[in-house]
């Protein structure tokens, strides 16, 4: 996996570029976005680089943990840096909140080398400075894949798209371990946290969140932490000081 640190996704530093998108369909207008505008951007200093982020309670938001620490020097970011921006598109967000808190697993380690077991921790939990109750921006819930499920979709923000998020309705799983996903979704630079949504009959409900990518002979490959084992342990790590961190 000599490729993987190479297009590792981590949070995007923006600069215009074009992406093949032809796989997604993008959400530019409130109409065709009304459905996803809990799934926004988490920006960076005024937008110079941004995750994707889901809301997931009033409070509280998912993304990557690495989107939340500086690859280069392994400190966790001045989270008064950043920004959860729901709904954005066109320069505008639907809602907005600073961060007030970030939780990981206490035993994440930011990868100057990444590495597939690290993929499994690479989940965080934000705690917003303003809880964001709009009947427009409504938390999605989070369960566990079902068995037998070969197909789910990703929400995301990336490189190319950064002023709208696109959906992939259709991306298949290509391989499942107990806490992580392989899939064949298109993503880039930015897409780091994006949703993974099985569509169930009560709706879109998220299962696991993007994490890094690796380029094959085939095309690339997706993979990230399925969150039902992810967030039971980040329950755990809640009730432990130590693994709460704040700005």
């Amino acid at each position: 996996m000599r490729f993987f640190l190479a297009i590792f996704l981590q949070i995007f530093w923006v600069a215009e570029s074009l992406a093949d998108t032809s796989s997604l369909t993008s959400l530019e207008t409130l109409h065709q976005g009304r459905d996803w505008m809990a799934v926004g951007r988490l920006s960076y200093q005024n937008g110079q680089g941004f995750c994707t982020a889901t809301l997931v309670a009033p409070d509280l938001i998912l993304t990557a943990s690495h989107c939340v620490y500086d690859l280069n020097t392994g400190e966790l970011l001045d989270l008064g840096h950043l920004e959860f921006q729901a709904g954005w598109r066109n320069g505008r967000a639907e809602a907005y909140s600073a961060i007030a808190k970030s939780v990981t697993f206490p035993d994440y380690l930011v990868p100057n080398t990444p590495k597939m077991e690290n993929v499994r921790n690479d989940v965080a939990l934000l705690k917003l400075l303003h809880p964001i109750r709009k009947h427009s921006v409504q938390p999605f819930a989070i369960a566990a894949l079902p068995n037998n499920q070969r197909s789910v979709a990703v929400v995301s923000y990336a490189l190319g798209r950064i002023n709208a998020p696109s959906i992939q309705s259709s991306c298949d799983i290509s391989d499942q371990t107990e806490d992580i996903l392989s899939l064949n979704c298109d993503v880039d630079f930015g897409a780091s946290g994006a949703p993974v949504f099985y569509f169930s009959e009560q709706g879109a409900i998220i299962v696991a969140i993007v994490s890094a990518v690796v380029q094959t002979a085939q095309g690339r490959v997706v993979f990230g932490p399925l969150l039902e084992p992810s967030l039971s342990r980040l329950k755990n790590a809640l009730s432990n000081e130590s693994a709460l961190q704040s700005d």
